[in-house]
């Protein structure tokens, strides 16, 4: 009889191969410690502190998403400022190109405008957001 020398089974169970944890890099844009919503603190000059909010990638269709975490673009926003009603980001066209144009500055300080375009390939930053 052959034994596996690992498990000193004749036929060891192969599980599932575990997944790589795949890093979450720190917002280039926002210190999640600070407990304050993004939206709040742009929109109103409000630096309420909240219990809970919710981490908003601020590329976030299709592939950019993943883009937008690998490069720490993302903010953390009240739920008002996330998901509900007319406020929300997921909901309101101008709140979303201002967080995008908002992203690619941070983008831009850090890495340069050509690299932005290389990945992105849009310019998110207009004269008028209106």
């Amino acid at each position: 009889s052959r034994l596996s020398s690992s498990s000193g089974l004749m036929y060891p169970k192969e599980g599932p191969k575990k997944k790589r944890r795949r890093s979450h890099p720190a917002s280039i844009m926002h210190q999640k410690e600070d407990g304050t919503c993004f939206l709040c603190m742009l929109l109103e000059s409000n630096f309420q502190i909240y219990g809970y909010r919710e981490e908003h990638h601020v590329f976030f269709s299709g592939h950019q998403r993943a883009i937008s975490e690998e490069y720490g673009l993302k903010v953390y926003l009240c739920y008002r400022h996330h998901r509900e009603g007319p406020d929300a980001v997921h909901n309101n066209k101008r709140y979303r190109r201002m967080l995008e144009a908002e992203g690619q500055r941070a983008f831009e300080e850090r890495y340069g405008h050509k690299k932005f375009i290389e990945i992105f390939q849009e310019n998110y930053i207009y004269e008028d957001i209106a």
